[in-house]
């Protein structure tokens, strides 16, 4: 079966919305920002998954760094290998335009995803998050 990752499209709102509800419980945003690169995983033109890039800089290193985003795959086509595609591709893109370093955050209760991750070469930080709502 081929995965094919491509750039997200206006197009592909409806369906990527829908799959970030199922994941996440979070609606999709149509906000441009030109540090953030959207895709999606796709089997024969339909798509089946989602990711973004955040492009940063380590001001301190003054390297280019990846944050990578959102990343949810049908739940009817997990297992299939999408997501290590997408994964997959979103190394290569970050190598490609000059990254240093690659970062993700993911729910603890995303045990297939972190297996995924670190059979991908990403280490698990022994750190925690912290966050404020300010709204």
């Amino acid at each position: 079966m081929d995965i094919v990752v491509r750039k997200y499209q206006a197009d592909d709102y409806k369906v990527v919305d829908s799959l970030l509800w199922d994941t996440f419980h979070y609606h999709k945003g149509n906000v441009s920002d030109s540090r953030v690169y959207e895709f999606v995983g796709c089997i024969k033109d339909e798509v089946v998954g989602y990711f973004n890039l955040m492009e940063e800089n380590d001001i301190i290193l003054n390297q280019k760094i990846y944050h990578v985003g959102w990343v949810c795959v049908d739940s009817n086509k997990r297992g299939m290998g999408i997501g290590r595609s997408m994964m997959e591709f979103a190394i290569s893109f970050a190598k490609e335009h000059g990254g240093y370093r690659m970062e993700l955050t993911s729910g603890n209760q995303r045990v297939a995803a972190h297996h995924l991750y670190l059979s991908l070469g990403f280490e698990k930080r022994d750190s925690s998050i912290f966050r404020k709502e300010l709204v």
